[in-house]
């Protein structure tokens, strides 16, 4: 059993940033601005002072933060991965994280493929145009091979795991998937393992020509709601949230599971975010254990995995990288589950 956390690159300078937050903005102005927005409201959240407000393109950082993950039970990370009509975002960290000796967490990559746009409080003004043809399909595949080849890409069967964030948004995703698995064939993998992930909507990956899917956590339902329909910020329970997804029936296609730890997009959308209240490491940890408790006993040994949203998403409140708050309850949490799972008979089936 695999925890696989999302990964946010998005701690460091980049000039397509400055060009529209202003000189020297990262994530961290986001999270250091945010103020509490209703009678409770857990906000700002900082990190942990062990942590602080690091900078990607530090290695000595990188290597400590993936090993302060390694230690806990995350053994992997699905970094969010930016090409934009050719164009790599947000790849220096990803490349430090990969050419370094000392860090031996495995990945994946999940293509968050949507145009850029102004996330200020009330602006959605696209900046970078994502363009979808089959001659970026093309280099997409190109550019990604030399990610499938390093020794700590996840693979299903020897088939590089990738993800399609939203691939009902992705046109001409059938395109996308055909090219990469032929790219992949002719670099001598048997092939490409793809999942789409389930961001806004479920849906059947036969649909998109893809192996499987992901379910994305948070899975928001209006009846899971606790403000009133004029309030601002929207809140939503955490709890009823979580005993909703525990509680899906199993779909006929092949899915993952994940879970998340709490989600509050104020930092960058102000009262026109999204809140969840009552979230805690207790009920996270119950989540998390019931879902490695499906996962051992519905999915095959190859896909013993569960994604945890997200390693760092600071400015969404969904972070199990310790806080100033609860300090490594997350961390402690996802070590505790995964020791249960641990106990667990695996499935004598096989992958498909």
């Amino acid at each position: 059993m695999k925890a696989i956390a999302f990964y946010l690159p998005q701690y460091h300078v980049i000039p397509e940033n400055e060009a529209i937050y202003g000189k020297g903005f990262t994530e961290w102005d986001n999270v250091r601005a945010a103020r509490p927005l209703f009678a409770g409201h857990e906000q700002p959240q900082f990190p942990h002072p062990s942590v602080g407000f690091y900078d990607l393109l530090d290695e000595a950082f990188l290597v400590r933060q993936h090993a302060l993950a390694y230690q806990f039970g995350v053994t992997g990370f699905c970094y969010y991965y930016y090409n934009i009509a050719g164009r790599r975002l947000l790849e220096k960290p990803l490349e430090i994280i990969l050419r370094s000796r000392d860090i031996r967490n495995d990945f994946c990559l999940c293509w968050a493929h949507v145009s850029w746009y102004d996330n200020r409080q009330g602006r959605q003004a696209v900046f970078l145009p994502q363009v979808y043809d089959a001659a970026q399909a093309a280099r997409l595949a190109e550019d990604l091979l030399p990610y499938f080849e390093h020794p700590r890409h996840l693979a299903v069967e020897g088939r590089p795991l990738f993800l399609f964030w939203a691939p009902e948004r992705l046109p001409h995703v059938r395109l996308y998937a055909d090219t990469l698995r032929e790219a992949a064939h002719k670099r001598g993998f048997p092939g490409v393992f793809l999942l789409g992930v389930e961001a806004y909507a479920a849906s059947h990956p036969d649909q998109w020509g893809l192996d499987g899917m992901l379910e994305f956590a948070p899975d928001w339902r209006p009846e899971n709601q606790v403000s009133g329909p004029d309030e601002q910020p929207r809140r939503m329970d955490y709890a009823r949230t979580l005993q909703f997804m525990c509680g899906k029936p199993v779909p006929p296609y092949l899915r993952l599971r994940s879970t998340f730890p709490g989600w509050d997009n104020t930092p960058r959308r102000g009262r026109n975010g999204l809140a969840c209240v009552g979230a805690s490491p207790e009920l996270f940890r119950e989540s998390l254990t019931f879902l490695a408790a499906y996962t051992r006993r519905i999915l095959p040994p190859a896909l013993q995995y569960v994604f945890i949203n997200a390693w760092n998403e600071w400015g969404e409140g969904c972070h199990i990288e310790p806080d100033a708050r609860h300090g490594f309850a997350y961390l402690r949490a996802v070590m505790s589950a995964l020791a249960q799972a641990e106990a667990m008979p695996a499935p004598a089936v096989s992958c498909r």
